[in-house]
């Protein structure tokens, strides 16, 4: 094999340390323009040189023409650089047998060997020193046409492994037990709890039988939860009065333009708003945790270890644990407690209310709506609230950092409390709280024992019993006969649970506590003080103010342990559920006007939308208004009809006394309102043929069945307008002859002649009698001397056009200075005007309809009826009442019917047409208020004609008036509770609504007999 002559070692590629900045990393300018990039391929010739003894350049560390920097220290193999132009390339140094990398070889010395060729590579590396310990080198046999090296055996290089850094990063300070929360469940190192939200149900106005239905399903659950520890929580969420001011604005379509100098429909809302904001409104919540498993030490462990891997508990702990959960989702899910599990969102509400105890409640929630909350996130709980106490203080003081609110912060426990009567007559006894005007957390820890374990403690406990008396025996001493009583009550009650029921053997071992804020460490104290009086006076219940109030307090977070164990309170479940703290005092929707607040437990905002039962529940619109006078019957209606006004319905007030008209008065509802006192009114304008409007067949359906629905609409008109004529002909005779059976016959031959439609007239009924016999013409005769008076002219002759055409959103009839009759007392002994203000009365209430048929059927319209009980007396009244209440749901018409006697409703057998009921103050009569209670839905004799007679019961020993009404609601869903009207919030509305007379303003003076009073000892 002929060597390959060389004249020089090629050059290799640049050396991989760094230049300077600018400069290039190839430089073609010291390359031979042979090989030089871009240089023509035939230029390069092969030259042929004799071999020469000398070692080759490559091995003797670089040709004389290359600068010092062009030798890199490490060169790349030589296969990488490729023959310029087309020449042939140097085979790679390892695919050439015999030789190794040059990398491993030393300069060589000068032997035999020297004149033999080597191949030659484009460029030699950079010898490098080894690096492995001289004892692991190893020998091995080198060719014979190299020179002797050492060999060296191909080294990977070793990983880059970065020096573990020590940080001084801190661990984040827990304040929680808590370690993590994945849905409902919250999860701490030994425990799992299960959240659920139970909603509220009703116990005021409720007959006994369903109260012992809800308390034994109740008990029945807390049986079946017995081995478990529960967590009960009843806090409170601040009323979203933001909220229900948008609702009442996007149900209003179009409410009355505003009036310069007058409230505007804006300015309303805000007024309604800061009113619910200042008398402090607050809605339960009542939330239930069970703690129903103990994890083990390998749970806890896996889940430190899947947390360096951003992960929590381990897949089969979930489903372990999603089995239980199902068990107790069917056990509470059931009538009684209807729990539900609770949702993320309610669930961090829960917690930022324990943290922040009796505070203001947090802003926007998280964002996130994902459950998962990790051991980091759950700071977020606790960054923003500090906690300030001292080992013997009184209470805990609590500061928001961010809004730097400051919030002293009392526990009470509850202590000793006497066997209660089941079902309670008053309110439930962890609900009782809610009496006072401020809100208030409630935090329950409760053991629920099966029939096992309470049997067990009671063997425990009658043994100490025994063992007491034979002390007493031993020494001679008689044992106090409360051992012997406790030992009854023993026997007694183990024989209840080995032959009982389960829920007879089921105990509840609890600690129920109830904390109660304020602003100042003062305020704080005397909310407690008023608390315990109460429950002392009312329920014979201790409530006990202990030690260590900062852990008493962090008892209200879940997870957290029960401070101490003092105070536990041992009894049947079925006095655990009589505590019910879900128990609700709700009534009303949430869309409607804002009219007042519950009077009963707790303070609740009242609202009222008239038109809910129609557009919504699909029910009539009859709404009953029942009370003595001085009830606030009229005030009530007239502050509906107000409010409804504002928003753009067609209200029709009919108030015979007159003091309603002065509402058209006010400055938002001049422009757009009117007043049609019947006194001075037009001739015709009660014409009783016009006052029922005719059937429009556009109202109908089409077809067959529209036709015939039509038809029978047109036949009942008419017939109903024959009824309305006969009844006021014979008010308007004298009594002795309306009672002759031939004046009903001649009235009825009279009329059946007359055409039954609205352009008939009274004055054709008189000339048809006219044309009958003798008795015919004499009653003839008597219709026309009644016409000669002034206001039965309004009877006679045909209404006015623009009567029924008028388009004012409120319009307000009254019969000013007409004296009502008395209906205790025969007609006989009426006077002329009250015998004419009876056919009066029956016609403005058709009048005060017949406004509302003229709109369209969809559209929002309010008539309210004073004086209803007139009308129940004869034929047309209470026809009229029933298809009032009939049509209201087709018409979308709320129609208000007040009356003094509740029978005047139920005598007309629309009791389950009636949507609303409010009934007020009925003291006088108790058949009265038991017929009202039948008018509620409520248990008669049951003790709730007491609570009618207490209702707007004024304070005997000031000489004040009463500055408030109390009725007791029922609303369409059938929801009683008692309620205290409050408008106070539109201003001028009570100054126009208040009938009460009152005597001239005297000018200020003091008696003799208090001129040595002080001032602060006199009322403001």
């Amino acid at each position: 094999m002929s060597p390959a002559p060389y004249t020089r070692a090629p050059l290799g590629p640049p050396a991989d340390f760094f230049d300077e900045p600018g400069t290039s990393d190839l430089d073609f300018d010291d390359w031979p323009e042979e090989i030089r990039p871009g240089a023509n391929p035939t230029a390069a010739q092969p030259v042929s040189a004799a071999p020469v003894s000398t070692p080759p350049l490559w091995q003797t560390g670089g040709a004389p023409d290359v600068p010092p920097h062009a030798v890199a220290p490490h060169a790349v193999a030589p296969h990488a650089v490729a023959a310029a132009d087309g020449a042939q390339a140097a085979p790679p140094v390892d695919a050439v047998p015999g030789v190794t990398p040059v990398a491993a070889l030393p300069a060589p010395a000068v032997d035999d060997h020297a004149d033999l060729p080597a191949p030659m590579p484009e460029k030699a590396p950079a010898r490098q020193k080894s690096k492995i310990p001289a004892r692991r080198r190893k020998k091995r046999e080198e060719p014979r046409n190299l020179p002797a090296v050492p060999a060296k055996k191909d080294v990977k290089p070793a990983p880059l492994r970065p020096h573990k850094l020590k940080f001084s990063d801190r661990d984040p300070s827990m304040e929680l037990e808590i370690s993590e929360i994945a849905g409902h469940l919250t999860f701490t190192q030994s425990t799992v709890t299960a959240w659920y939200s139970l909603p509220e149900v009703r116990w005021a106005f409720r007959p006994d039988a369903e109260r012992e239905a809800l308390l034994s399903a109740i008990s029945e659950q807390y049986a079946g939860l017995a081995g478990f520890r529960l967590h009960l929580r009843r806090t409170s969420r601040p009323f979203p009065a933001d909220e229900w001011a948008r609702t009442v604005d996007s149900l209003t379509a179009k409410p009355l333009s505003d009036v310069t100098g007058a409230t505007s429909w804006s300015d309303h809302l805000v007024a309604a708003q800061r009113h619910l904001l200042s008398v402090n409104h607050a809605e339960g919540q009542t939330y239930l945790g069970v703690t129903f498993a103990r994890r083990s030490l390998g749970d806890t462990f896996s889940e430190r270890i899947l947390r360096l891997f951003g992960r929590g508990t381990t897949d089969g702990e979930r489903r372990k644990l999603g089995r239980t959960v199902e068990q107790f989702d069917e056990v509470l899910n059931a009538f009684g407690m209807r729990g539900r599990r609770v949702t993320p969102q309610e669930l961090e509400w829960l917690l930022y209310r324990s943290v922040a105890l009796c505070m203001a409640p947090p802003g926007p929630l998280s964002p996130v709506t994902s459950g998962q909350w990790d051991t980091g996130d759950l700071l977020a709980l606790t960054e923003q609230v500090e906690r300030y106490r001292t080992p013997y203080g009184s209470t805990v003081k609590l500061v928001n950092r961010m809004t730097g609110e400051e919030r002293h912060v009392a526990v009470l426990s509850v202590g000793r409390m006497e066997p209660l009567e089941i079902p309670e007559k008053h309110e439930p006894w962890l609900h009782f709280h809610e009496r006072l005007p401020w809100p208030m957390e409630l935090s329950s820890r409760i053991d629920i024992l099966g029939s096992g374990s309470s049997f067990k403690n009671l063997e425990h406990r009658l043994r100490m019993i025994r063992s007491q008396q034979l002390d007493y025996a031993e020494h001679g001493i008689d044992a106090p006969p409360e051992l012997e009583r406790l030992a009854k009550r023993a026997l007694v009650i183990g024989d209840e649970m080995t032959t009982g029921l389960p829920v007879e053997s089921a105990r509840a071992h609890g600690w129920h506590r109830i904390a109660v804020g304020g602003a100042t460490r003062e305020e704080c104290l005397e909310r407690a003080r008023r608390l315990i009086q109460l429950y002392s006076r009312e329920l014979r219940i201790s409530l006990q103010h202990p030690k260590n109030q900062d852990q008493l307090a962090r008892e209200f977070i879940p997870g957290e342990p029960i401070a101490n164990t003092g105070y536990v309170r041992r009894m049947p479940v079925k006095l655990l559920a009589a505590a019910l703290p879900q128990a609700a005092s709700t009534v009303g929707d949430r869309r409607g006007d804002l009219i007042g607040r519950t009077a009963g437990t707790c303070r609740r905002p009242v609202f009222l939308d008239l038109h809910f039962p129609m557009e919504v529940r699909e029910r009539s619109g009859l709404g009953v208004f029942v009370a003595e006078p001085g009830g606030g019957k009229s005030t009530l209606m007239g502050a509906l009809g107000y409010l409804n006004a504002r928003r753009g319905v067609q209200v029709t007030l009919l108030d015979p006394s007159g003091p309603l008209a002065r509402l058209c008065s006010m400055p938002e509802l001049r422009p757009y309102s009117r007043v049609l006192n019947l006194t001075g009114s037009e001739q015709g304008t009660l014409a009783p043929y016009a006052l029922i409007p005719t059937p429009v067949r556009s109202e109908f359906a089409t077809g067959p069945t529209g036709d015939r629905e039509f038809e029978i609409a047109v036949s009942n008109s008419r017939a109903e307008r024959r009824m309305l004529v006969q009844d006021i002909c014979s008010m308007l005779v004298p009594p002795q002859v309306a009672k002759e059976a031939s004046t009903a016959t001649l009235l009825r031959h009279a009329v059946r002649q007359v055409p039954a439609e609205e352009t008939s007239t009274l004055d054709d009924v008189v000339r048809t009698l006219q044309t009958l016999d003798d008795n015919g013409k004499e009653l003839a005769n008597l219709l026309l001397d009644t016409a000669e008076m002034p206001l039965a002219l309004l009877f006679f002759g045909s209404p006015p056009a623009h009567l029924l055409s008028a388009d004012s959103a409120l319009t307000v009839i009254t019969m000013a200075g007409l004296r009502l009759p008395d209906m205790k007392i025969e007609r006989e002994y009426w006077s002329a005007e009250e015998s004419l203000a009876l056919p009066m009365l029956h016609t403005a209430h058709r009048l005060a309809v017949r406004r509302c048929y003229g709109g369209a059927m969809s559209s929002r319209k309010m008539v309210g009826l004073d004086e209803a009980h007139f009308m129940e007396g004869w034929r047309s009244g209470r026809s009229f009442l029933v298809r009032l209440a009939r049509d209201s749901r087709k018409w979308n018409l709320a129609a208000l019917v007040a009356s003094q006697n509740p029978r005047d409703i139920l005598g007309l057998d629309v009791q389950n047409l009636v949507s609303t009921v409010f009934v007020g103050r009925i003291a006088e009569d108790q058949e009265i208020a038991s017929e009202a209670l039948r008018l509620l839905r409520v248990p008669v004799h049951d003790g709730y004609e007491a609570t009618l007679a207490s209702l707007s019961q004024a304070d005997t020993s000031s000489s004040n008036r009463l500055g408030f009404r109390e009725f007791v609601m029922r609303d369409v869903d059938g929801r009683v509770q008692k309620v205290r009207v409050d408008v106070s919030y539109v201003e001028g509305l009570l100054e126009h609504l208040d009938t009460t007379p009152t005597a001239a303003k005297a000018a200020p003076s003091i008696l003799p007999s208090q001129a040595d009073h002080s001032l602060s000892d006199l009322e403001v």
